[in-house]
């Protein structure tokens, strides 16, 4: 059975949709995982990272979007088939990974994200803002899978609950500075409120955090080593102190402009190597992510 995880971060620009991505990649590509990444965000990063924009533009077109997903449920329409709309193969590596779905975003959420809590709740809690997700992707599509990401928008709002309410994990990328490690408090408290909510009516819910992720690290920077050393000492916390966070990867991300390069999906790559590997640290820290990932959830 497929484990779900979301990416969140309550701050923009701190690599979430990078390191979803890689991820993915890496999941797929060097390890032989069934991955499906399904982007929540508004901003569409991630479905543009995985598809050029002809491919987007057609799929917004005919509705195969989550735009269309949120907005059968205002509309009560039923235009949106998710099987139809999972794209197969995504990535520019290799012209396409086997075994890397997508299914994408459009920025035309933004007209409708602000009407999402308003969907009428009726006698069940399975008709709320913050179940659309689950009640189209079934049990089937989740098994078809190893793992389900899902890139989150920036904010604790119904969107991302649709992400959260799915979950088994959820992972916070931060850089390692303090606008972007604030909020992970916020984040705990919230996820655990929805969770009791949640168990409320299904008893075997109970997400867990996966950890915290560093992006965007430099090395040279006074406030970027503080700042991880205090998260890791956080990490080792009880849980019960309000100053307790998730506990860190070992691996981090440099800030490099070779990360942000190696977004463009219309480069011709053929490997993560070619496209992540002109600096080897780059590469490796990548691939050890996505090992401590593996390990964790075992």
């Amino acid at each position: 059975m497929g484990k779900i995880v979301s990416l969140i971060n309550l701050k923009g620009g701190v690599g979430k949709t990078t390191i979803t991505v890689a991820l993915a990649e890496f999941l797929t590509f060097e390890k032989g995982k069934r991955v499906l990444v399904i982007d929540l965000d508004p901003q569409t990063n991630a479905t543009v990272m995985l598809i050029n924009q002809e491919v987007w533009k057609k799929s917004n077109e005919e509705g195969k979007t989550i735009h269309q997903m949120f907005l059968d449920k205002l509309d009560n329409t039923d235009k949106f088939n998710i099987n139809e709309s999972i794209i197969k193969n995504v990535s520019g590596v290799s012209n396409g990974i086997q075994g890397l779905d997508l299914l994408p975003s459009s920025i035309d959420l933004l007209e409708v994200q602000d009407r999402i809590p308003m969907i009428n709740q009726l006698s069940h809690f399975a008709q709320s803002p913050i179940t659309v997700l689950a009640s189209y992707l079934t049990q089937e599509i989740v098994d078809k899978y190893d793992f389900i990401l899902i890139d989150c928008p920036p904010n604790l709002g119904a969107i991302t609950l649709n992400g959260i309410f799915l979950s088994d994990y959820y992972l916070i990328p931060v850089v390692a500075d303090i606008l972007s490690t604030y909020g992970i408090p916020q984040i705990k408290d919230r996820i655990t409120k929805v969770a009791k909510d949640i168990r409320a009516i299904n008893r075997s819910y109970d997400i867990k955090p996966l950890g915290i992720v560093i992006t965007k690290f430099r090395i040279q920077s006074r406030m970027h080593r503080e700042t991880k050393n205090d998260l890791i000492a956080r990490s080792k916390l009880s849980e019960k102190d309000k100053r307790h966070v998730p506990e860190v990867f070992s691996d981090y991300v440099k800030e490099t402009t070779r990360v942000s390069e190696a977004t463009d999906i219309d480069t011709p790559i053929t490997t993560l190597k070619q496209k992540y590997g002109y600096d080897k640290e780059i590469y490796n820290s990548y691939l050890g992510i996505t090992e401590e990932f593996l390990r964790r959830i075992k």
